[in-house]
């Protein structure tokens, strides 16, 4: 039997998952070139239009989880994962136009959902390409690349090398807070599996090395923090 677009199934670099990624420049561009030509201030309210838009569309895919896995448990859905985060962050950083926290949605909030799109955990591996987890969660986190980038790509944020050491520093805060919330919910039983921020045993490939070789829940993390600080530094020097 001959398949069509609706039996490809998203593997990475594979055709379905290009499909995704080609809509996300495209997108990508139409955004930089609508929000190039506005004011700071339109500019402001376009990215947090698009901001809200973002986390609406997290909180939908979230919502839907529920008729999609057997084992969804709404404490493992909290918005506490990195890339939940950032989407959060770009909300806060298009309302107060903070520049410490646009550099973090700029730099980590980018990697981060690059890295989901090409390392996706178990649950989002070979998904077919029009099925509801796939619109979810390759939908969202290439919406989130093309926000993050947007304070940069529409000129509201101007990167400055001095701003490399704030990704690091805000992702050290927010994986300590992942950990809190993660021990809280293991012990109380709401949710015994809750690892937000990989802080845990890591599903992530590069995680998991790095946790094979130091096994401590949350300081294995560590060595990331200066990779975070020496890429920003890089991407700020270079932008």
């Amino acid at each position: 039997m001959k398949k069509t677009w609706r039996d490809i199934r998203i593997r990475v670099f594979g055709a379905g998952w290009w499909f995704y990624m080609i809509l996300m420049i495209v997108f990508l561009v139409l955004v930089t070139l609508t929000g190039r030509s506005l004011s700071v201030e339109r500019k402001r309210l376009f990215l947090l239009g698009l901001s809200i838009l973002e986390y609406l569309i997290l909180r939908i895919y979230k919502f839907n989880l529920k008729d999609i896995r057997e084992d969804y448990n709404y404490f493992n859905e909290l918005p506490c994962y990195l890339c939940n985060q950032s989407t959060i962050l770009c909300v806060v950083g298009a309302y107060i136009l903070n520049p410490v926290i646009m550099s973090h949605c700029v730099s980590v909030g980018t990697l981060g959902a690059f890295l989901a799109l090409t390392m996706p955990d178990r649950y989002n591996r070979d998904q077919l390409l029009f099925s509801r987890q796939a619109f979810g969660f390759y939908g969202y986190h290439a919406l989130l690349v093309i926000t993050c980038l947007a304070f940069y790509t529409t000129g509201l944020y101007d990167p400055k090398p001095a701003d490399a050491i704030w990704p690091m520093v805000i992702t050290f805060v927010l994986a300590c807070t992942a950990h809190l919330i993660n021990l809280f919910l293991r012990k109380t039983g709401l949710n015994p599996i809750a690892n937000y921020v990989f802080t845990y045993d890591p599903d992530n490939p590069v995680f998991a090395m790095l946790y094979k070789r130091f096994p401590v829940s949350l300081f294995y993390l560590l060595p990331i923090l200066p990779v975070i600080g020496l890429l920003s530094l890089i991407l700020f020097t270079i932008l």
